[in-house]
């Protein structure tokens, strides 16, 4: 008789989570990949800034990065989402998949953005991600 293991509750959170967050940051950098001309363009013609929920945003610094900067940032978007789906079979190849991606996410942008501060906030949440996906790597096979 085969008995499935039953995922945790935090594991659970914590892979939903990362499908919402890593999907949505998949798709919209793929988004702005295919679409890079045509969003510049009507970035630019909207003038210097934008309105969004009455606080004013410069979205230009956005397109001074090339398309191929939206691409990384998708792809490897991409491999922490099938890191996390892999989690979610117990698979425990699935958490290196997941943290390898995430340490290049946090360095990826450098090469494209010189001057980019250093991503505190992002290595936090990144970091205690990994950490609270690393608490179930014994229950993954």
């Amino acid at each position: 008789m085969n008995q499935e293991k039953k995922l945790p509750l935090l594991l659970k959170v914590l892979l939903i989570l990362t499908f919402i967050g890593s999907g949505m940051t998949m798709f919209s950098n793929l988004f702005l990949f295919g679409f890079f001309d045509q969003i510049k363009a009507v970035v630019n013609s909207m003038g210097s800034s934008y309105n969004f929920l009455g606080t004013p945003m410069d979205l230009k610094p956005f397109f001074n990065v090339t398309p191929v900067f939206y691409l990384t940032q998708g792809l490897l978007s991409g491999v922490s989402l099938l890191g996390a789906i892999l989690m979610w079979d117990l698979k425990k190849v699935g958490f290196h998949v997941y943290t390898i991606a995430q340490i290049l996410l946090l360095i990826a942008p450098k090469f494209f953005i010189p001057g980019l501060p250093f991503p505190g906030m992002e290595l936090l949440i990144s970091a205690l991600f990994v950490f609270y996906y690393s608490r179930f790597l014994k229950i993954m096979n």
